[in-house]
């Protein structure tokens, strides 16, 4: 029995060794955009170590918790908020069903509310695009907040809504600030203008949702989002930015050589 058995070991074909992770084939994103590709965990707990009036200002690096669900991220985002253009101011007073429409009208589409975040949080899982602490200098998030008028806001003439929501505008030029960028490339994603997106968490009751913040709300950060209004809600401070699915490049397979022509040989006589 043992002599059998070893040469059962002995003559058994050996496994096959695992097969190698087969990487996806190059993303290729439109000019104006930067691939933003990782996983995106769906809840993130970290250590607050400055907390002040209601928010944290800052996080401990290091003190991580990454919880389910986890969801794989490849899409392309516009560099800068729409009209993404740098230099351009964002446009805003701008409804979820418009800025979809807006999005489609180049060939693109709103990004989630995933893709938002880790695009802001790059790879690193950061609670800013800069880092783990506040920096009321990096971002357009810290000016002060001027009371609107919700009539004008709302008037049916639009003349009367354009000269309130001018009124109230800080919002600074795409990429002026060049510290508020993310380790993909995002600009300004904290701050400036807050930005519609696709809602991705099923807790939300619209399919439209708000990150990011504006420019006098300091404690805003990439994760937090803001699900309380519907897709035909505007306000002055609401703009957007486009994502599009990235084409893959094709590489053709290199034919094998030919195999060489043999020499016939004639046989001695």
């Amino acid at each position: 029995m043992q002599l059998t058995t070893l040469l059962a070991l002995l003559f058994a074909a050996p496994e096959p060794a695992p097969a190698a992770p087969v990487a996806p084939p190059p993303a290729v994103c439109p000019a104006g955009t930067r691939l933003v590709e990782g996983t995106h965990y769906e809840h993130v707990q970290r250590l607050c170590t400055t907390w002040r009036r209601g928010h944290c200002y800052s996080f401990l690096p290091g003190m991580l918790a990454l919880e389910p669900v986890a969801t794989p991220v490849r899409v392309c985002m516009d560099e800068h908020e729409w009209p993404n253009r740098e230099g351009k101011r964002p446009e805003v007073m701008m409804r979820f069903v418009e800025a979809e429409k807006k999005c489609a009208s180049v060939g693109k589409r709103l990004c989630s509310e995933f893709e938002w975040e880790l695009a802001c949080e790059g790879p690193e899982t950061l609670p800013w695009p800069y880092g783990h602490t506040f920096d009321a200098d990096a971002c357009n998030a810290s000016k002060e907040f001027i009371p609107y008028s919700e009539a004008k806001l709302n008037h049916e003439e639009k003349r009367v809504r354009e000269v309130e929501t001018w009124r109230l505008y800080q919002g600074e030029t795409s990429g002026s600030r060049p510290r508020c960028a993310s380790s993909f490339g995002v600009k300004d994603l904290v701050g400036n203008v807050e930005e519609w997106v696709l809602t991705s968490r099923k807790a939300w009751r619209y399919r439209s949702s708000l990150k990011g913040g504006f420019w006098a709300k300091p404690w805003a950060h990439c994760r937090g989002t803001n699900d309380s209004h519907g897709p035909m809600f505007r306000y002055y401070e609401i703009g957007f930015r486009c994502c599009k699915d990235p084409e893959e490049t094709v590489t053709e397979p290199v034919p094998a050589p030919a195999p060489a022509a043999t020499q016939e040989m004639t046989p001695s006589p």
